[in-house]
């Protein structure tokens, strides 16, 4: 499928998501308006939500839980249903729903708390029905509806457990306060750059990778992965893989990402088919290559697991990959629950998820699976573990022992209808948004889950969550809205919103132990960096306010300043000691609407007196794919070097003294290109873009070669 094919399926899907959402809104109204008109006749109707949410409480209470093994280096995982342990997880078509002789499991630790799992198909399948009816199941931005009746049938309460759970929080101080890897010395002694991640010493996927020898570029334009050999000048292809597609019009794949280890190139994407029933459509895949001949690179294996490719982190030799699987296809308990579990494959032989590696978090009401695998990256053969939480995935943290999954809810609350002082009538529907948080610990390969919680409002990225010292920070914009329906002859409405912003400390449990709220009202964050004791994060409406906060005493953060000033910064980036590097967007003052590209250079050697000692508004850059992929940034502070793509053009700008000066200005692509990443080698810098790759001197940013990619 080529890329206008692939827009117009896209255009297609996304037609039918917003037909989707047009006929929920439309049954939405249609609902408002018979428990407000007819409140009497019709009690039934105007407390739908309210019922449904009590049932999926109950549900979750008493139907199909058992705890898990949480935060031990050495648990065990739990086991499997009798039914299913002695023939391992392979999919049953025929299965029975439970073993022998054995009752339903039941929850065995405080609502709430933290996920536990199940220990039969059929209490999963309970759960997911009864979350199938208390709550609309997600499609992207549409809704899909059941109309179905829940199950209302319980245990006894006397069969309920208490848990005692045996969560150990490591004290180490993780390494993370954003600072791009330093540069690497390679098998010759070559100094090169690596991806911009988050976390020192944890590799994140990216369109381009190197090793100081070879550079290896993901190009989606030209349906290819090109292997480099660097070498300045003289760099040239040495060959090139060709991303395969099945040859469908309803099947195709996407290649988003790679990662590299040693010999091994991994391409990380989805695979979508929709000749396939909805649960069935999609898999994100792990294209294992051998390249240790670079001129001859030679698939091994492809590794399979359900659900959309969210994101892969490398730590050590460790490949962690995450997949979101949403079930378009509401879950029916007269059908097998082991049907809709997450399924992964190594090549041809294919297996579904136990019970035992699925687990479920009671305060969330979410009806999809949140996928976590490992692999040995050094072989690439296998996974070494694999779990799943039913709930979803929006932001995904690693900090090396832990990964932090953030999954973004929108909660609703109708009231019945009520009288105000003058006797009118009117219903209140008050709506805003929380974050559901999912804790797992990653130790010698093994996924474990250790804690669950809820926080009010929502993350903008994986840089609103930071780890340090046993504690885990997070920067979150808080938005409600309340809507107010007058029910007296033909519905009037009324409706108002705000926001503000607000910092929260969690302790390894994921409990709130510090707070900071009702920051910058009616503002959102735009940008967040931690760098050690201090948060930096900017809001904005119309100007750009950066705050600063003290994280000394985690029970008792602090702002220590706010600096306002015209326009944002969609991206922070520590530059050095003391500084820190801003790239966003000028806006204007009096609407705050966004102009061009603009860098801003901070002085924050005091924290409490944050000033900005530079900024640079670049006139003919309006749009920089910096905004949301902070892989796109290059920053070496050791030169004083910064560079991104903005539009079709890769920008390299340079400290002297005090100011960032222009010293490289680099056509990517014929047309709108925002794919661009650049890299040094020894003295070389390297731009490789969608149509070419670029080799200029790193000190001068003199032209050296172009290579036009065919």
């Amino acid at each position: 499928m080529n890329k206008d094919e692939y827009r117009r399926k896209m255009d297609s899907i996304h037609a039918r998501e917003s037909l989707l959402d047009e006929i929920r809104a439309a049954e939405q109204k249609e609902r408002v308006e018979k428990a407000t008109k007819e409140p009497r006749r019709h009690w039934w109707i105007a407390i739908p939500t309210a019922t449904a949410a009590v049932a999926v409480a109950c549900l979750a209470v008493f139907v199909g839980f058992r705890s898990g093994a949480f935060g031990k280096k050495n648990a065990a995982p739990m086991d499997a249903s009798a039914g299913y342990a002695a023939e391992g997880p392979t999919l049953r078509e025929d299965a029975d729903l439970a073993a022998p002789g054995e009752g339903p499991a039941f929850l065995a630790a405080p609502h709430g708390a933290f996920l536990a799992t199940v220990d039969s198909y059929e209490a999963l399948g309970q759960i997911m029905e009864a979350r199938s009816e208390e709550k609309n199941v997600r499609y992207y931005g549409g809704m899909v509806k059941n109309e179905s009746a829940l199950d209302m049938t319980f245990p006894d309460e006397t069969d309920i457990a208490p848990m005692e759970p045996t969560m150990e929080m490591p004290t180490d101080s993780y390494a993370t306060d954003g600072m791009q890897d330093e540069p690497v010395a390679g098998e010759e002694g070559k100094n090169y750059s690596g991806t911009n991640n988050q976390v020192a010493g944890i590799d994140e996927a990216d369109l381009v990778k190197t090793d100081g020898t070879w550079i290896y570029a993901l190009n989606r334009t030209k349906e290819a992965v090109y292997l480099f050999s660097a070498e300045g000048k003289d760099t040239k292809v040495v060959s090139s893989i060709r991303l395969t597609q099945p040859g469908s019009e309803h099947h195709w794949r996407d290649y988003s990402e790679m990662m590299l280890y040693g010999d091994r190139l991994y391409l990380l994407g989805t695979d979508y088919d929709w000749d396939k029933t909805d649960r069935d459509s999609e898999y994100t895949f792990a294209e294992v290559y051998d390249v240790s001949d670079r001129t001859a690179p030679k698939k091994l294996t492809a590794l399979k697991q359900q659900g959309g490719y969210r994101t892969a982190r490398l730590i050590d030799d460790l490949l962690v990959i995450v997949s979101d699987y949403r079930m378009y296809m509401l879950y029916k308990n007269a059908e097998p629950a082991i049907d809709y579990c997450p399924r992964f494959s190594v090549g041809d032989d294919a297996s579904t998820l136990t019970p035992g590696d699925i687990y479920v978090n009671p305060d969330s009401n979410e009806n999809g699976f949140t996928v976590i695998t490992t692999v040995n990256a050094k072989d690439g053969s296998e996974y070494d573990s694999h779990k799943a939480v039913l709930g979803g995935c929006d932001v995904v943290y690693c900090s090396g022992t832990d990964l932090l999954i953030a999954a973004q809810e929108y909660d609703r609350e109708q009231s019945e209808e009520q009288t105000d002082e003058n006797g009118k009538h009117f219903v209140k529907i008050d709506s805003g948004t929380s974050t559901a948080l999912f804790r797992f610990s990653i130790i010698d390969g093994q996924i474990e889950a250790v804690a669950s919680a809820k926080i009010p409002g929502m993350l903008l990225n994986q840089f609103s969550i930071d780890a340090d010292s046993g504690y885990f920070r997070l920067v979150v914009t808080r938005a409600d809205s309340e809507e107010i329906i007058w029910t007296d002859g033909i519905d009037t409405y009324e409706w108002s919103n705000r926001s503000d912003c607000a910092l929260y400390v969690l302790d390894g449990e994921l409990d709130t132990v510090g707070t900071l709220e009702d920051l910058a009202k009616d503002e959102r964050v735009q940008s967040v960096r931690f760098m050690g004791d201090t948060a930096y994060f900017v809001t904005f409406r119309q100007v750009d306010p950066l705050f600063a906060v003290d994280l000394k005493d985690p029970q008792n953060p602090k702002v220590l300043s706010a600096l306002k000033i015209p326009g944002f910064s969609a991206y922070l980036h520590p530059f050095g000691d003391g500084r820190l590097l801003g790239i966003g967007y000028d806006a204007d003052e009096e609407h705050g609407w966004t102009e061009n590209v603009k860098l801003s250079l901070f002085d924050v050697s005091d924290p409490a007196d944050v000033k900005e000692t530079f900024k640079l508004s670049v006139k003919d850059a309006g749009y920089t794919s910096v905004q949301h992929n902070h892989k796109a940034v290059f920053v070496d502070a050791a030169t004083g070097t910064v560079a991104f793509p903005a539009d079709n053009t890769y920008y390299v700008f340079r400290l002297d003294g005090d100011k960032l000066e222009p010293i490289g200005k680099i056509s990517i692509g014929d047309g709108w290109s925002s794919e661009a990443r650049g890299l040094f080698i020894d003295d070389a810098f390297y731009v490789v873009g969608d149509e070419r790759l670029i080799v200029l001197s790193f000190k001068t940013m003199e032209q050296l070669k172009e290579i036009k990619l065919g």
